[in-house]
């Protein structure tokens, strides 16, 4: 069976053994921690084997005393039983003849003790000659939100977004505020078998993925990795948070899933070469996701900036200078299409600066003075990206913002729109203008240009293959 057939087991199963269902499922402060619960409330059509020694049945399903004794057909085993139980349970799938394991439980080469590390071994020793994989130790398990299933014991907030994300903790499976990273999943926990590699190959023969994002303690199969990276980068892009850039941080990594972290830079060059945009926190993971779901790459490094402060300007190109992005050197024909709303004394430049525009031209509305700025430098041919900044002012805002976003893509699809806004009620207009399609709406003028920067980073790579 080939690599990608073997992954479609762990994140397309059809059928589901879970081992170590409890009848009453833990609760802490009203949260449900239950694999099996949680894959009955994401509405999972496959078929769910819920094995369990005393029970005939559990939430409504048929439970199976053993392995051994549930159907044949089973696609996945998911196990979260203490650490001693494991290797047994692991060699009844083997002989069942199930070809995934997902292993939950902690304390294998995760653990401070010898004993885990050769539990671990003997789990590798089962399963080295046969057709089995192992996800984990200490993983979560997989999500798929296209087809409803999840087999991690925390209700993971999952959403039909082309996103295929791989991590090595489960942070990433929690409800964070503003994190959109779930259309497909896999926790590599441990590592011991299923690598970055497997699921990287999986992911860039995925036709629901469009977008790679990766969270990287530190791994062991670091040059299939990046052999896969190669390949994979050339069709779609991979965004990677590589952690464990301090000695104590990769002391840390080591200690929580037993991987080696590895010399930062060596890391930077690797990535660089194999087209992986790395990010540095949690935030710039998630806009750099979420801009190449959302944008067009950028064909330059230009950018044109509308603000409706000087000192946002002045912000945006420290940023630029920041992200290798430049400020767009604007056209005579689009400086003096925005000279005729600016007073005499005011020069017209990138950033463009609607303040004295909107002071002396009050027969228009600030909107309007925006709207024509943006157009302007959209049409310009030296500018690659347009950033826009302004305040969120009237209750048919986001009508007229989501009317310039619709021109603008119909008029300049290759050329990504996207804006910093401030004042109440930024979210609500935010969630408005993003559901349409077309822009993004960051938390910071700097957010934005970094996000822009990585896809024009990409673009660059793209064109040198």
């Amino acid at each position: 069976m080939d690599i990608v057939a073997q992954m479609k087991k762990f994140v397309e199963p059809k059928s589901v053994a879970i081992l170590g269902v409890s009848r009453t499922p833990m609760t802490i402060k009203g949260t449900t921690l239950d694999v099996l619960t949680n894959l009955i409330n994401q509405g999972y059509q496959g078929k769910i084997y819920p094995i369990h020694p005393q029970a005939s049945e559990i939430q409504g399903l048929k439970a199976y005393a053993s392995i051994a004794e549930a159907p044949a057909d089973i696609d996945l085993a998911v196990v979260n039983l203490p650490r001693h139980l494991v290797p047994g349970i692991v060699k009844e799938c083997v002989t069942k003849g199930i070809k995934a394991i997902t292993i939950v439980t902690q304390g294998f080469a995760d653990a401070a003790d010898d004993e885990g590390k050769q539990l671990q071994r003997e789990i590798d020793d089962i399963i080295t000659g046969t057709d089995t994989r192992v996800l984990g130790p200490n993983s979560l398990g997989t999500i798929n939100a296209n087809i409803n299933f999840s087999s991690s014991f925390i209700g993971a907030q999952i959403e039909k977004i082309p996103v295929g994300f791989m991590c090595q903790t489960g942070i990433f499976f929690l409800d964070l505020p503003g994190l959109k990273l779930l259309g497909k999943a896999i926790d590599l926990g441990n590592g011991s078998d299923v690598h970055f590699g497997d699921g990287l190959e999986y992911y860039g023969n995925d036709a629901e993925t469009k977008v790679v994002g990766l969270h990287i303690e530190g791994m062991r199969d670091a040059s299939r990795f990046l052999e896969q990276a190669h390949r994979v980068t050339r069709k779609k892009p991979v965004v990677a948070l590589k952690i464990g850039r301090s000695e104590q941080a990769a002391q840390a990594a080591q200690s929580h899933t037993g991987s080696l972290a590895g010399k930062g830079e060596i890391w930077d060059a690797a990535l660089k070469q194999a087209g992986v945009i790395r990010v540095g926190d949690i935030e710039e993971l998630n806009d750099t996701i979420r801009a190449f779901c959302m944008l067009p790459l950028m064909r330059g490094r230009r950018i044109g900036i509308v603000t409706f402060t000087g000192g946002f300007g002045v912000i945006c190109i420290d940023a630029c200078q920041r992200c290798g992005l430049e400020v767009a050197r604007l056209s005579p024909a689009t400086i003096e299409r925005l000279s005729a709303f600016y007073p005499s004394w005011q020069g017209v430049s990138n950033p463009v600066d609607i303040w004295p525009a909107i002071m002396v031209t009050r027969k228009i509305s600030l909107f309007e003075v925006q709207k024509i700025a943006t157009e302007a430098l959209l049409d310009d041919a030296g500018v690659d990206a347009v950033l826009c900044i302004l305040g969120v002012y009237g209750s048919s805002f986001d009508i007229e913002l989501h009317q310039l976003v619709k021109e603008a893509a119909k008029s300049h699809p290759a050329k990504p729109l996207v804006f910093y806004l401030y004042r109440h009620p930024v979210t609500e207009v935010k969630d408005k203008l993003e559901s349409k399609g077309g822009t993004m709406v960051f938390a910071s003028p700097e957010r934005a240009i970094r996000a822009l920067g990585h896809l024009a980073d990409y673009s660059d790579f793209r064109m040198k293959l």
